[in-house]
């Protein structure tokens, strides 16, 4: 189906019809697209966040007409970005917002925020949160450089703006995506991660300054070997946006998917992930890439063909620290699910205390009815 023929038959078409055109040519890949322009008037659609009603939790009351409208209004923009990919992930992020804000999924038959964003979009709440706190920064990244962030670059850009603030962050997209096409590739998340680490403690306060020292610190990156993504087609890539993939949630190639690598985690929806979040994801990251760039065949290669003692003294490091952090890992923190409510009375119920003599914290207590209510079991 068509981005032109989904304006037009559903919810939000008058709003949406003046970008079908161009967003279907952006699908296509054609060269006149132009995909900042199209993400703005897509995201102009959308009513004003200031408008939609905050509903408090606990709110089951039904949608009022006007809130109904809003809803209609922004499901219909949420599809068409779903269905325009990368270029409007941002839209989504936005339209999203707006639908969290609301509880829209309130007196439906979906009774969570995660059931009902699966619906409405095929991606997972976690994923959907990802992209509403990196949407402020990649749509203003987009309106003053021409091009749309993935939400891999955004994830790298949200770092650089949290140490060096908005504006270093922004130029540092713009001037690693330069640098990249002169090479003839693109702004991986590999090469913004790696020009993010190579930058000092501080930046400077002169606008031509900053600019310098983040084109110094991206050549320096690119300088050590960092790969660059060269496109396989002439329409594989947009200015920072691949257009032949719409289904990918992450599309750089350095990047793991979230929903297929990473647990569910509950991100609130204060919209701040924890440094501790992010450290751990690039964690799993690193050794996703490395499980797949090590295999048993490249020991027996390096024992073959390496000096025996240093192969065995590489062996030896490898296996230290591999242990080491194969036993953080064992012996981390657990953690479980919401606590059950009590069938005979529906009270909370809470970790069974240590005097009930069946071991502390092992299954679910219900104080008021003095009883269990199932094992308590740590999440998988």
């Amino acid at each position: 189906m068509s981005i032109s023929s989904m304006f037009s038959a559903g919810p939000g078409s008058a709003a949406g019809a003046a970008v079908a055109a161009r967003t279907d040519s952006i699908l296509d890949g054609r060269p006149d697209a132009n995909p900042v322009a199209a993400l703005e008037e897509l995201a102009a659609s959308l009513p004003s966040l200031d408008d939609i009603r905050e509903v408090p939790d606990g709110d089951n009351s039904a949608l009022t007409d006007i809130e109904r409208e809003q809803k209609n209004k922004t499901e219909g923009v949420i599809r068409t970005a779903v269905a325009a990919g990368n270029t409007a992930v941002w839209v989504i992020a936005q339209g999203l917002e707006r639908a969290a804000k609301g509880k829209w999924w309130r007196g439906t038959t979906h009774g969570t925020y995660e059931e009902y964003v699966k619906e409405l979009t095929g991606r997972s709440a976690s994923y959907a949160r990802r992209l509403r706190s990196a949407a402020p920064l990649a749509l203003e990244t987009a309106a003053r450089t021409g091009r749309v962030p993935n939400p891999g670059q955004a994830d790298e850009t949200r770092k650089v703006e949290k140490q060096h603030g908005t504006e270093a962050a922004i130029l540092l997209f713009d001037v690693v995506a330069e640098i990249t096409e002169e090479m003839g590739g693109e702004p991986t998340a590999q090469v913004l991660r790696a020009t993010r680490q190579e930058l000092p403690p501080a930046l400077p306060d002169v606008p031509e300054q900053q600019r310098a020292e983040i084109e110094t610190s991206a050549r320096r990156a690119l300088g050590s070997g960092v790969r660059i993504r060269t496109p396989l087609f002439e329409g594989d890539s947009n200015d920072g946006v691949r257009i032949r993939t719409p289904e990918v949630e992450v599309e750089s190639v350095d990047r793991v998917q979230p929903d297929e690598q990473t647990s569910e985690e509950e991100v609130v929806d204060a919209e701040i992930v924890p440094d501790s979040i992010v450290t751990l994801n690039d964690a799993l990251r690193v050794l996703t890439a490395l499980n797949k760039a090590v295999s048993k065949d490249t020991f027996a290669r390096a024992a073959e063909e390496g000096d025996p003692q240093e192969y065995a003294d590489l062996r030896a490091k490898i296996l230290k620290k591999s242990n080491a952090f194969q036993r953080k890992v064992q012996f981390a923190p657990v953690t479980y699910g919401t606590a059950p409510h009590c069938t005979l009375c529906e009270a909370a119920t809470v970790p069974i205390p240590v005097n009930q003599g069946m071991g502390a914290g092992t299954y679910w207590w219900c104080e008021a009815c003095e009883k269990t209510a199932g094992a308590r079991e740590p999440l998988k």
